[in-house]
């Protein structure tokens, strides 16, 4: 590979999303994620004045590529409750709003949970807000990410974020974000070159490997297939090297973003940079 990946790390934004830019600059990174508010609060908090303006001043500064958001870990819109779904629309109508403000061009969201109403009622519920919500906050793309399986969320294999795709009749608003941790606890098994490729192959077939815009790199603390989400450090988990290896060379994704999300326990500034330098190192392995 001639060129450097867009490799990054999920940076905290803390005193500001001003402070995200120089804690990703620490890192030796081209890219990064932030949420643009508290994850675990409906409410965000109006950006202070000169807040928008710094991010963008050090985003330039700091020479990134790319700059992604994740939505908050509240948002439901295939939830059971309809008090959780008026929330969920009016929160992530408000991140596409933020994302926008700060030039952010992608958010991340997790596909949400059906609370027992079922499979097709959820992704019926998500595809009817992305319809009605999209078209009225422009500028920002909606990644999809894929998920453990966990419970009854919604999103465990490529065919149904298909449906949601299908269903809300608008693609060129979404796209895809494709958890390693995630795909593996869900029964994506990449552990060798031959599944590997098969993992992908199936993901053209189903979606198209157009359509996948971002990777977020997490080893898994669980076995494959297990629906147990639970990140664990790159090489450190039941994943092992070779998956991230093969997807570190691989060179349909050269210019996909490559985001880790792996545990922050103790001291990120230290487990971080370990993580970075392991997948750096996987290419001239």
């Amino acid at each position: 590979m001639s060129t450097p990946p867009l490799l990054g790390a999920h940076v905290s934004i803390a005193g500001g999303v001003g402070e995200a830019p120089p804690r990703a600059t620490a890192l030796s990174v081209n890219c990064f994620q932030i949420f643009t508010k508290n994850n675990n609060q409906w409410k965000s908090k109006p950006f202070r004045e000169g807040e928008i303006t710094e991010f963008q001043k050090r985003v330039r500064e700091g020479g990134f590529h790319l700059v992604v958001a994740h939505g908050d870990y509240l948002t439901n819109l295939a939830s059971a409750k309809p008090e959780v779904r008026s929330k969920s629309r009016e929160s992530l109508a408000g991140e596409l709003d933020r994302c926008r403000a700060l030039g952010i061009e992608m958010l991340v969201m997790h596909p949400g949970s059906h609370g027992g109403d079922g499979i097709e009622v959820g992704i019926d519920r998500v595809s009817e807000a992305l319809k009605e919500i999209l078209p009225g906050h422009p500028g920002v793309r909606i990644l999809l990410e894929t998920t453990a399986g966990q419970g009854t969320g919604i999103g465990v294999s490529f065919e149904e974020l298909a449906e949601i795709y299908d269903r809300s009749s608008i693609p060129e608003r979404l796209g895809v974000c494709y958890d390693t941790c995630h795909t593996f606890a869900a029964g994506y098994d990449i552990r060798t070159e031959a599944s590997y490729e098969d993992v992908m192959r199936r993901f053209d077939r189903v979606l198209g490997l157009s359509e996948l815009r971002l990777f977020h790199l997490n080893d898994s603390k669980r076995g494959v297939g297990q629906r147990i989400d639970r990140h664990q450090h790159i090489g450190w988990g039941e994943m092992g090297l070779e998956p991230f290896r093969l997807l570190m060379a691989d060179d349909r994704f050269p210019d996909i973003p490559k985001i880790i999300e792996t545990p922050k326990e103790g001291d990120p500034e230290t487990y971080d940079p370990i993580n970075l330098d392991v997948l750096r190192g996987l290419l001239s392995a």
